[in-house]
């Protein structure tokens, strides 16, 4: 394979793996895991496809102090995700509001020590995501340092970051002036990593160089299947995410509470907006079993001994044709089978390996799940294991962030 020699940086708001447990411990409420995996995944894969591996300078996505994180001051600090290379974890006075200078004004002198390098290298910036924070700074990077190239890495639009159904009118006034603010700094960003084509039009970037990556699979190597966690009757079904009920986990546990049949599990694991709601529904239903935000490799062992995982964010959102859901990602690379909805920004290739619910109803989906369960083990094992075979195959890390690379050599 042949290797891009260039100089990057990866901006980026990831999990320091010398630190995850401290961050973790800190954080209060929702954790978004998502954002951290895709970000871990694209730096491994961009690493495998250069000469030198990227420069990571990190500004941690946290919650502020204290309602979602219990520091005020989050120090600097270094860590290595690759053998020498040095990485930096910026810090900044994690207050709300203010957090959002403070996080710029750390992070410039780092970047401009980087810039100013020398070492004949072409200079390349790719940032994660279209925050206020990282839009800024990019545009900081293309006024003082013209012949630098800026890619941004867009898992959302920004209209639709952090939303629940809780948000009140101060909150809606302020996230329009930040989508404003990202809006105005679109025209310094060289380059666009999209989640799906569909965003290219809000973004306005249709004669900008982009390129589509609807996420990384979790891994290169299968997941083994170990023991059934669950009695051999039971059929369990899973759903381990974001608990916010417009991405439809009500739906979910009415549409499981429709079904007549005492070996039937629903395993929930996650935090979100809907968790009131969801201790009260598990109150008439002792077949639902609420387990909360657990760490990663129990999610794991849950998801691989499932009967089948369920996402159950439906087609009836502006907001859909602009996400491809991570989490139909990370379920296609557990080897067991996904149950989902036909989102607009879901690609064909898909298809075939997802059971789709046929429309927005409560009994479709309680149909579909039914359905499915029905099979026998072994070829849900065949289903699941072909899917994994195939999102490990063509949407891998190394896969995925050649792309990146390609348009990066294409300017």
């Amino acid at each position: 394979m042949n290797k891009t020699d260039c100089d990057i940086v990866f901006l980026g708001g990831l999990f320091p793996e010398e630190t995850k447990t401290e961050i973790i411990n800190n954080s209060v409420g929702l954790i978004d895991n998502a954002a951290n995996n895709l970000q871990w995944n694209l730096v491994r894969g961009l690493d495998c496809n250069l000469k030198c591996p990227v420069k990571i300078i990190n500004s941690l996505h946290i919650g502020s102090f204290p309602k979602r994180y219990k520091k005020l001051i989050i120090p600097d600090y270094d860590f290595n995700h690759y053998s020498n290379v040095k990485d930096i974890n910026v810090g900044f006075l994690n207050l709300s509001l203010y957090k959002h200078f403070s996080r710029i004004i750390s992070v410039r002198p780092h970047l401009k020590e980087w810039a100013l390098s020398t070492n004949n290298k072409p200079k390349i910036i790719i940032a994660y995501a279209l925050t206020n924070v990282f839009t800024d700074l990019l545009r900081y990077v293309k006024i003082t340092f013209p012949d630098i190239i800026t890619i941004i890495v867009v898992p959302d639009l920004p209209e639709y970051m952090n939303t629940t159904n809780n948000a009140g009118v101060t909150y809606k006034m302020l996230k329009m002036l930040s989508v404003r603010h990202i809006m105005s700094c679109i025209h310094y960003i060289d380059g666009f990593v999209l989640l799906t084509k569909q965003m290219a039009v809000p973004l306005g970037i249709n004669s900008v160089k982009t390129v589509v990556i609807e996420g990384v699979s979790e891994s290169i190597e299968k997941r083994p299947v170990s023991g059934n966690i669950f009695d051999s009757d039971i059929i369990s079904i899973v759903y381990t995410g974001t608990l916010h009920e417009r991405y439809g986990i009500l739906n979910l546990l009415k549409a499981f509470m429709l079904i007549d049949n005492s070996n039937y599990r629903l395993v929930l694991c996650g935090a979100g907006d809907s968790e009131k709601k969801i201790f009260e529904m598990v109150k008439f239903d002792d077949r639902i079993i609420f387990k909360g935000q657990l760490m990663k490799n129990e999610i794991i062992d849950i998801q691989k001994n499932a009967t089948v995982l369920v996402n159950p964010r439906q087609n009836n959102e502006e907001f859909t044709k602009y996400s491809f859901p991570s989490k139909n990602m990370e379920y296609l690379s557990s080897g067991r089978p996904l149950i989902a909805y036909k989102l607009d920004g879901i690609p064909d290739e898909y298809d075939a390996y997802t059971y789709y619910v046929q429309d927005n109803s409560i009994e479709a989906l309680s149909n579909k799940i039914v359905e499915v369960c029905s099979c026998t083990h072994e070829y849900l094992t065949c289903f699941g294991a072909a899917a994994r075979d195939w999102v490990i195959k063509e949407k891998n890390c190394v896969v995925q962030a050649k792309k990146i690379i390609d348009m990066i050599s294409e300017m």
